[in-house]
């Protein structure tokens, strides 16, 4: 995490750059004639005079003279409250609000014991794979998917189908995706990824790729109509999924449908004609400015208010003629905390809905009267969900200097904070992008309207819409020098009272800039020592089929399975012989029939129901219920798991009523349904065993190294292969065909090299395991400041750390086993082992008898020692891993 002095270092350099542009400023001052410039005719108010003056140095480095020849640094402390300043030293300053000090640096910086960055170098340099030529030789043509496929969840009707408004809605999009709207859409949407299961992040990753081809190529090098084709396609696949179908429509405020919110500053003078003209209710939501309860725009906070004391409130002619808006009471001297955000708390909707819109806003104004709210944090982050309404309601001075607090209070913990929610984590490019046009707008249209508007901050907000991903953060600080110098004082009219809040903020958003490089060379170490994972597990998502059969085939092979289940358990174990394997699907269809006739009639009765009244049918039916559930893929196996992650209590009140003929009662159905969609998630993870454990199978081993892993197949008399897993080799004998393995649970195994074949065991679960944890490790340890999304601004990231976000959503069993195997290589892992023929005479070792039993010895010349053990120089911790 940052070092204490960091912030120190931001905040120098950000100054010393201020202290440099006003110096050159003021000597082109004093080399030209004060003049006053003319900004062309008026819209419907003046351009603001603005006085300009030279800005303090509030944070300032000074040498002190010399100290035995040496220089002492000192720091001008600014306090804004008490103007006053005092010089400090710099361990001091770093010692004001910083506690819990574990050690400071030669600066006096404070720095944490450990540094947790993950480190796998080493994992990454002895398992190099060639992923291309392992998914090339793995996986075939008809697998490689580009687009990601999932069900389709869209039930119709009849009549108008729930498909009629998701074609209207995917035309609309594509019809109005620009690059503006589509890296403001994209940056919505990212979000979303950590809150849905893989193959639903995996459609809507292939929306953003899509959207990030859009907005990083403004002039269209590719076939503008191959970008719109493509997201055509996204969308199409994606909309079939309802969460991510949900998804998209909750997001769909980013896009600006009509205009831009530049175009509106550029033409303000047409605009601000159409937002007073509330009778046009089609008209006015399109063009508005500012869209509040309390303000609308310069003419229509006018007209609605004299139509609305006209009028009289509460009447739906009030409401109809404009546009159904009633403003707040703001002219009762008694309201003193008539502007708090009591909307924040749900409390404003609580009331409309409880008592009605007139009744109800009536309520909040009362409760705002008579209660202060706290509002910093609430204010904060209803800012980030809605810029505008936020500043209009709450006080734009007051908005202002809650974010410039909130930005300082972050910039200044030397480890950050992880209590904070995600919308209070700082991001300056989606600040810059998003956020800051409607400050700017709200700014602008509280102020009044001019031509300084259209010929300048049009330009600017222009500017801040098309930030793209960079390598570093220059880009956002030449916007936020360019907004500190020449658009701060217009926008805010000269009034001070917003324009020091508003520098502040931009101050800190500077400082955050500083800090977040040094952020992303830690992001960029952790990232760079798991790209193998990375591209791996991306990789397997990308060909998985994530495709498994509809809910009601889903419900009909549960049902099946429980009537047939008992019939299954007396053919599993029939006077100690197996008569059927529903893994591999086969039957021994002559032996089944004597072993059902000793079943009685309640145990037999659910499968003659379903199967018919003889036991030859009941054989045959079961014989064609494997084959089925073979080529589906729905295997008993499947089906128990998903039953097993029942309730208990719910899983016997359901095998209850199927075997006595309820299933079509209303009960029946919710649990089966329930056990239906627990399948898809166990059918979904059998696929991915199937595929990781496809892609670990190396080739055969000619030569074993020692303490490395490798695959054991049996050979089987007709000639085919079993897998009995994964062992860690030890040694192999020279006289006899055995080969020493070590399984995971540290026991000795023995397989004889004529009948086992040996493979080469590739990592793959291990490598997507370590990439998960690396994510996790950035959450914990990075995420305390700078939201996720803000590495994902830098385009040498952006790729890996959305693969690596969808990838935290993967989960299968054979990934559990190799955390497991993760965990077996660190506890068995020991830099104090030494091979036996490193051993010196006159030392003392520790020698492995058996697993966690070590013993002393001394080694001497020409002692015969057993190359089938381990020594040590110290014996291994023992170690509980937690997590």
């Amino acid at each position: 995490m940052p070092q204490g002095n960091d912030y120190v270092a931001a905040l120098e350099k950000v100054f010393a750059e201020d202290e440099t542009s006003a110096r050159k400023s003021l000597a082109a001052k004093k080399s030209v004639k004060k003049s006053v410039k003319k900004v062309g005719r008026v819209g419907f108010a003046a351009a603001p005079e603005v006085q300009e003056f030279e800005a303090e140095n509030y944070f300032d480095e000074e040498a002190a003279g010399n100290n035995g020849g040496k220089s002492t640094r000192r720091l001008k402390v600014y306090d804004a409250k008490t103007r006053q300043s005092w010089f400090v030293d710099q361990k001091t300053y770093a010692l004001f609000s910083k506690r819990n000090v574990v050690r400071t640096d030669s600066y006096g910086g404070l720095v944490p014991i450990q540094d947790k960055t993950t480190d796998d170098k080493t994992f990454n340099e002895k398992y190099d794979l060639d992923l291309e030529e392992l998914f090339d030789s793995k996986v075939s043509d008809k697998d490689a998917i580009l687009w990601t496929d999932s069900n389709n969840e869209v039930v119709t009707r009849k009549g108008c189908g729930k498909t009629a408004w998701r074609n209207a809605y995917r035309r609309l999009v594509v019809h109005v995706m620009d690059p503006k709207n589509a890296i403001r859409f994209s940056r919505a949407l990212q979000i979303q990824l950590d809150y849905l299961m893989a193959h639903e992040a995996l459609l809507l990753n292939d929306i953003i790729v899509v959207l990030d081809k859009i907005s990083d190529d403004p002039r269209n090098h590719t076939s503008k109509k191959k970008k719109k084709m493509d997201l055509n396609i996204a969308l199409t696949k994606a909309l079939l999924n309802v969460n991510v179908g949900r998804i998209l429509v909750a997001n769909s405020g980013t896009i600006s449908y009509f205009f831009h919110p530049d175009t509106r500053v550029s033409n303000n003078r047409t605009f601000n004609l159409l937002s007073g003209w509330q009778f046009s209710n089609i008209i006015s939501p399109i063009a508005m400015f500012t869209p509040s309860e309390n303000f609308i725009g310069s003419r229509a906070l006018a007209v609605n208010s004299i139509l609305r004391s006209f009028l009289g409130p509460g009447r739906f002619l009030t409401r109809l003629i404009t546009g159904g808006r009633e403003e707040f009471v703001v002219d009762d001297v008694k309201a003193i905390a008539q502007n708090l955000a009591a909307e924040t708390t749900g409390f404003e909707a609580a009331m409309r809905a409880q008592f009605g819109n007139h009744a109800g806003r009536q309520k909040v104004n009362q409760f705002r009267i008579e209660n202060r709210l706290p509002t910093d944090e609430s204010a904060v982050r209803s800012f980030i969900g809605s810029p505008i309404s936020t500043m209009v309601n709450n006080g734009v001075v007051h908005v202002l200097r809650a974010l410039a607090n909130h930005w300082e209070g972050l910039n200044q913990i030397p480890f950050g904070n992880f209590a904070h929610q995600r919308m209070e984590q700082l991001n300056v490019n989606v600040i810059l992008r998003f956020h800051m046009p409607f400050v700017l707008m709200t700014l602008a249209n509280l102020r009044g309207w001019c031509s300084w508007d259209s010929m300048v901050l049009a330009p600017f907000i222009t500017k801040l819409m098309n930030i793209r991903p960079g390598v570093n953060m220059n880009v956002a600080n030449e916007l936020l020098n360019e907004l500190n110098t020449t658009i701060v004082d217009n926008v805010c009219g000269g009034i001070f009272s917003r324009m020091e809040p508003f520098r502040r903020w931009i101050t800190q958003m500077r400082v955050a800039n500083e800090l977040i490089m040094t952020e992303k060379d830690k992001v960029v170490t952790i990232v760079s020592s798991v790209t193998s994972g990375i591209e791996s597990g991306y990789k397997l998502a990308k060909t998985v089929d994530w495709v498994v059969p509809d809910d009601d085939v889903m419900v009909r092979s549960i049902i099946q399975h429980i009537k047939l289940d008992a019939v299954k358990k007396k053919l599993r174990n029939h006077n100690g012989e197996r008569l059927i394997d529903e893994e591999n699907g086969t039957l021994d269809a002559n032996q089944a029939g004597s072993a059902l006739q000793d079943m009685d009639q309640e145990e037999i009765g659910p499968a003659m129901k379903i199967a018919g009244g003889s036991i030859s049918s009941i054989v045959s039916f079961v014989q064609k219920d494997l084959s089925k559930r073979q080529k589906t893929g729905m295997t008993d196996h499947l089906v128990k798991r998903a039953m097993n992650a029942l309730r208990p209590r719910d899983k016997r009140f359901l095998i209850e009523l199927v075997n006595k003929g309820h299933e079509e009662i209303r009960a029946a159905k919710l649990l089966s349904r329930r056990v239906g969609t627990l399948l898809k998630r166990e059918m979904r993870r059998a696929r991915l065993d199937a595929r990781i454990k496809e892609l670990s199978r190396g080739s055969v081993a000619t030569e074993m190294i020692e303490d490395e892993w490798y695959i054991v197949d049996r050979t089987e008399d007709d000639g085919s292969t079993t897998e009995l897993g994964s062992f860690q080799f030890r040694t192999r004998r020279s006289s006899t065909s055995d080969v020493l393995f070590i399984n995971r649970s540290g026991k000795e195994d023995r397989f004889d090299a004529n009948s086992h074949v040996f493979r080469k065991f590739i990592p793959i679960g291990e490598a997507i395991v370590r990439a998960q944890k690396a994510f996790m490790v950035i959450e914990l340890d990075l995420l305390k400041r700078f939201a996720y999304a803000s590495y994902m601004e830098f385009s040498d990231l952006r790729e890996d750390l959305i693969k690596l976000q969808i990838l935290s959503g993967v989960n299968c069993y054979f990934l559990d086993d190799a955390r497991l195997d993760v965990l077996s290589h660190i506890k068995n892992h020991s830099s104090t082992q030494v091979s036996w023929r490193d051993l010196k005479p006159g030392h003392q070792y520790f020698v492995e008898q058996k697993p966690y039993k070590y013993e002393l010895f001394e080694f001497e010349e020409g002692m015969d020692l057993d190359n089938r053990k381990r020594y040590f120089s110290i014996p291994p911790q023992n170690m509980i891993v937690v997590g």
